[in-house]
């Protein structure tokens, strides 16, 4: 197939790039900031402003751009609809344009209501949160679009090697450091004293996933126009440090709180598993390959 991924010098972005690459498949890479070290690889575009120019023959498009100030509401709130909105609508009619025959946006997790049951795509999405309101925004006008087959995949904690943010570096920087890892009360059941539970999700499964979406869809198979894309087994954030520091070797030190959290951050992935059914890494195998590749 022939692939553009606008958003290619991000961290999924990068990923699925070589993942690409490495099952024979012709990539056109773009993001509005390219290392040095990609030059060769990812062209500069700024999906803000500007609008691919792809030759005819285009089969799949992965929406990937995010924007790095998402936290700087209302300062930097133009510049957030403007990646995550009016950016991914401008991808659509290029893709259009260009004959594609998928569209990939990558949604989030987050844009459901707080819940402590598993989320699924039917549940209530919030509007009271910059960033979600974005993501649901965009989903919604790309749903709009009647003649481009398109997917907006929720993703959950993403996690992988030469992640620099996020949960896992955060926590294995704070267990390195010998700070203490908080967790938050369950405030519907006293007895849980292991923090929040994630659906957490290793990139190459993220990848994976949405290669064979792109595919379904390219081959004229229905798929759901929003999906979950994330792990089947949630992981406390008591687990999580203590798979962290069996890596690099240190005990965490934990401390429970008697504040209460809103939420856990699980997803219901039966329409997942009727679509495309996957064989997830277990923790302890995404944690090995995570930290593989940090000590090499």
């Amino acid at each position: 197939m022939n692939i553009a991924i606008i958003g290619a010098a991000g961290f999924v972005g990068r990923h699925l790039h070589g993942f690409l690459e490495s099952q024979g498949h012709t990539v056109c890479a773009s993001d509005a900031v390219v290392a040095p070290e990609l030059n060769d690889r990812v062209e500069t575009l700024d999906i803000a402003t500007q609008s691919p120019k792809w030759d005819s023959g285009i089969d799949a498009v992965f929406y990937l751009a995010q924007f790095p100030g998402y936290r700087q509401f209302p300062a930097k709130g133009g510049d957030l609809f403007a990646v995550n909105v009016a950016g991914a609508l401008r991808a659509a009619d290029a893709a259009r344009a260009a004959g594609a025959r998928a569209f990939l946006y990558a949604s989030t997790g987050t844009v459901y209501a707080p819940s402590f049951k598993p989320m699924s795509e039917t549940d209530p999405v919030r509007r009271d949160q910059p960033y979600a309101l974005s993501k649901v925004q965009a989903e919604e006008a790309l749903q709009l679009i009647g003649d481009l087959s398109t997917c907006c995949v929720r993703l959950f904690g993403v996690f992988g090697e030469d992640q620099q943010t996020m949960l896992v570096p955060a926590l294995s920087g704070r267990i390195g450091r010998g700070e203490p890892v908080t967790l938050e009360a369950n405030p519907n059941k006293t007895t849980d004293q292991d923090g929040l539970r994630i659906a957490l999700t290793h990139v190459a499964d993220v990848c994976s996933v949405m290669y064979q979406l792109a595919q379904r869809m390219v081959a004229g198979e229905a798929t759901p126009r929003i999906l979950n894309v994330a792990s089947p087994d949630a992981v406390s954030i008591r687990s999580l440090a203590n798979a962290i520091g069996h890596q690099i070797g240190k005990q965490p030190e934990i401390e429970v709180t008697s504040t209460e959290r809103a939420s856990d951050y699980i997803a219901d992935v039966t329409l997942l598993n009727s679509v495309v059914p996957h064989a997830f890494l277990s923790l302890e195998s995404a944690m090995d390959r995570t930290f593989a590749a940090a000590h090499a």
